[in-house]
């Protein structure tokens, strides 16, 4: 007698087929074992691994397992396999309803999705558990086309008898595998059922051929999903010019990489697994570095995964890797880490400072957009430098725009640039944009919270798609530009007052920076104020001054709500309007003295007290800002662009401070 392995043997009649096989089956669950060549070799293996498992004969349904909140989690985890059944099964309805069969989708492990038929028919079989949610895997329901076409990958057909449980034996079901073309992974089974007496021989060759339709249909997806996975690819690897960079896939799987990534991979002789479609990660790992250490070599390390996201799924992402040794992380004992001029220009040496320093290396380290916050004159566009110079070292362009200098008329243009003619007063060559300037560095967006909402509208679009189209233009150019913003403003209080977009805020707070003020680190103030009299002694050509020990101590205990900028501009008023070599409390401008009141007095000096104010007492820090805001608008009789430019703010935020204070009338 001739045996298939996956068809039904060439018999002379069905009975005859029927009772050898039933004779077959009641020999194997009562003794064991069946006499050989009675079934076929894919039956045969099948009832072996049903009776390892300890699948029960008599057993009455398949089980439940998904339903439900599950159940629809499970169809959405299968959505594109259920699409294109569906396709499917619209091409094939005609000919299985002639043929009184229904369609069964299940998932990679068995695990009916949907069941495709006459409407009617449908509805009966929940009875026999033939629905969306139960397990039809051979280790649950025993041998079935399903269950087995899942166990070998392979085409199954199994005719009613064959069945290894009594309960569903009335059915004959055909199966084939639906599989990833791309790397060989199931991704779930197409079956063809009928009642027993309707079997069609045709059954078998209908499931593999929509097994294969479904397969292009979800190849060609795959593709298209690459496609736009490769061009985001193009425009964010500028980033990471320094290290090896792998694109993978949303399975894990290698779409490409750059010749760094293939030199580091090589030089540990595992160059195969960069070939492309080699699964280099598990898709549940994406993203998770803790996962990276154990995949590569010791001498390879991962640096950043960026992931990229569509429709609210990961669809794959950027994988940097380095060699170990340049892998290091900087640290403040190594100097070599970062710029020496940005180091250097950041004076400070007390713990928190240590502290903010360290972080601001270890954000260098990603492209990612970091927000820096803190008050004015803190040295908030210093520590911008020096993220970008570790980051992306003195060779990538580093741009500051000051967006509280920008008009509301001027920003678009000038962060996006404009084609000739593009309005009245334009160049006539055009003008690039700040954007484009920066491409390959980094764009210092000072002050940003005084951007108006239009114009944050237009920040949000290139920061979500990295295009930039200039006024005046239909071109769009492809930007890869590093993101740190800037502000002495809550954006948090912004965005809840309706003044800063929400999306917005978030996409420039990826990572944040927040620069403690001046007074919070008093112990760094002898270290500047020695740096800034060495300074201004070379740039006035005299002699550095020596400081009054009780000067020093008065200036440890002023509150200096200008921070570093204001301790420097009264530094330099001294040393220039001093006519000894010895510096004084004496020397202090009058504002200072007053604002610090019976403290000099005490230190032996007869200083006059702050005049009342109707407005607001000196004796705190808001009251201190207020007095010097109008001491500044009474110095330049009004002219509030002067004092905004005096002080160091935006003119929008000194508006704001003078409503606050109530100073209009200053």
């Amino acid at each position: 007698m001739q045996i298939q392995h996956l068809g039904r043997m060439p018999i002379e009649s069905e009975s005859s087929f029927r009772k050898q096989v039933d004779i077959a089956w009641t020999d194997f669950v009562n003794k064991g074992e069946c006499k050989s060549g009675q079934v076929r070799d894919v039956i045969h293996n099948s009832w072996q691994r049903c009776k390892s498992r300890g699948v029960e004969f008599t057993q009455h349904y398949p089980p439940m397992v998904a339903s439900g909140a599950q159940l629809e989690l499970l169809k959405q985890e299968n959505k594109e396999l259920l699409l294109a059944s569906h396709n499917t099964w619209q091409m094939l309805s005609d000919i299985l309803s002639d043929s009184k069969s229904f369609l069964t989708v299940a998932e990679s492990n068995g695990v009916l999705l949907d069941v495709c038929g006459d409407p009617n028919l449908c509805d009966s079989l929940a009875g026999q558990r033939i629905a969306p949610g139960y397990d039809w895997s051979e280790a649950c329901t025993g041998t079935n086309a399903v269950g087995t076409a899942v166990a070998l990958k392979r085409p199954v057909e199994v005719h009613s008898v064959e069945h290894y449980c009594e309960t569903v034996k009335i059915w004959s079901c055909s199966a084939a595998p639906i599989i990833d073309s791309i790397d060989g992974d199931l991704l779930g089974v197409i079956d063809v059922t009928t009642l027993n007496h309707a079997y069609s021989a045709q059954s078998l060759a209908l499931a593999m051929t929509a097994a294969r339709q479904i397969e292009q249909t979800l190849h060609s997806r795959e593709l298209a999903r690459n496609v736009t996975l490769v061009d985001w690819f193009a425009g964010s690897v500028g980033r990471w010019r320094q290290d090896g960079v792998i694109l993978l896939d949303r399975k894990g799987r290698v779409v490409t990489a750059n010749e760094k990534a293939k030199t580091l991979f090589a030089s540990e002789h595992i160059e195969e697994k960069l070939d492309k479609n080699y699964r280099l990660l598990q898709p549940e790992n994406l993203g998770a570095a803790k996962d990276w250490e154990d995949l590569l070599p010791s001498a390879i390390v991962p640096v950043a995964y960026e992931a990229y996201n569509r429709e609210g799924r990961t669809a794959g992402g950027i994988l940097v890797i380095r060699p170990r040794r340049a892998a290091v992380r900087p640290s403040l004992s190594s100097p070599q880490a970062v710029s020496a001029s940005a180091l250097e220009a950041i004076i400070g040496d007390s713990p928190g400072m240590l502290a903010l320093k360290q972080r601001a290396l270890r954000l260098a380290v990603s492209p990612a957009p970091v927000l820096i916050q803190g008050e004015t004159g803190c040295g908030k566009d210093l520590f911008a430098r020096a993220v970008h110079f570790a980051g992306s070292g003195e060779g990538a362009p580093f741009i500051a725009v000051n967006c509280g200098a920008l008009t509301r008329e001027l920003a678009v243009s000038e962060l996006l640039g404009y084609e000739p003619g593009a309005f009245v007063g334009a160049a006539p060559k055009g003008c690039v944009g700040k954007f484009e300037e920066a491409s390959g560095g980094t764009l210092f967006l000072d002050e940003v919270g005084e951007l108006s909402p239009d114009v944050q509208v237009a920040l949000l679009r290139v920061l979500q798609d990295g295009i930039v189209v200039r006024l005046g233009s239909s071109k769009e150019r492809k930007v890869e530009v590093r993101i740190i913003a800037a502000t002495n403003r809550s954006l948090a209080t912004a965005v809840a007052e309706g003044d800063f977009r929400e999306d917005l805020y978030y996409r420039l707070k990826v990572m944040s920076l927040d620069i403690m003020p001046l007074r919070e680190r008093a112990s760094d103030i002898a270290l500047l104020v020695d740096l800034f009299l060495k300074q201004f002694a070379q740039t006035y050509a005299v002699e550095a001054p020596q400081l009054d020990p009780l000067l020093l101590d008065t200036l440890c205990h002023y509150a200096w709500p200008g921070n570093v900028r204001e301790l420097r501009s009264v530094l330099e008023s001294m040393l220039v309007m001093s006519d000894t070599q010895n510096l004084s409390c004496d020397d202090l401008p009058a504002d200072i003295k007053m604002a610090l009141g019976d403290l000099v007095a005490g230190a032996g000096y007869a200083i006059q007290s702050a005049p009342s104010s109707g407005v607001m007492g000196a004796a705190t820090l808001d009251g201190l800002e207020c007095e010097a805001i109008r001491k500044e608008m009474t110095l330049h009789k009004g002219n509030r662009s002067q004092v905004a430019r005096v002080l160091g703010i935006s003119r929008s935020t000194l508006y704001r401070k003078i409503k606050g204070y109530g100073l209009a009338g200053a």
